[in-house]
């Protein structure tokens, strides 16, 4: 029996879309782990030092974040609506909440964008784009939109611990 070039592609297809789908690895598995970041807030001269871990609780990828401080936020990654892995954020603090999602993703870079809710009833529109060096760094800018224009935040430089 002649195999026909849809007999071919019928055969061929799960094999290109298995491999597809195990190489679709989101870029927010890159921060599983622990880190250590330095990080200078907005045009300021403060620094802050930053201990981040990262671990997958099913298909929820969850992170603690603690300043020098002794501030500590809770950092959740989770699934869309429409099954994409890990493209909502949700980070917590005493004062405030920050829902986020994915906008954009190339090898090296992932941005997010959302809203900053804070205690005392006021909001602002953030994103954080994260520049991965490999494997064992990455910068991460935080902006802050209050009505008057895009302003950073947060820069963040991060080395796996």
């Amino acid at each position: 029996m002649r195999r026909t070039p849809l007999a071919i592609l019928i055969f061929v297809s799960p094999v290109f879309a298995a491999a597809a789908s195990a190489s679709a690895v989101p870029m927010a598995e890159r921060l599983l782990g622990s880190w250590t970041c330095h990080a200078v807030e907005g045009k300021s001269e403060n620094d802050t030092i930053m201990t981040l871990s990262y671990r997958r609780s099913a298909a929820w990828l969850i992170g603690e974040v603690t300043e020098d401080s002794g501030a500590v936020l809770l950092d959740v990654w989770f699934d869309d609506f429409s099954g994409t892995a890990l493209a909502l954020r949700r980070i917590l603090s005493n004062d405030a909440t920050i829902e986020m999602s994915v906008v954009e993703e190339t090898a090296t870079e992932l941005k997010l964008e959302g809203e900053l809710r804070h205690l005392l009833g006021t909001s602002a529109r953030v994103r954080e784009v994260f520049h991965f060096a490999g494997s064992d760094a990455f910068r991460a800018i935080w902006d802050e939109d209050s009505g008057e224009g895009w302003n950073v935040v947060l820069d963040r430089h991060c080395e796996r611990t």
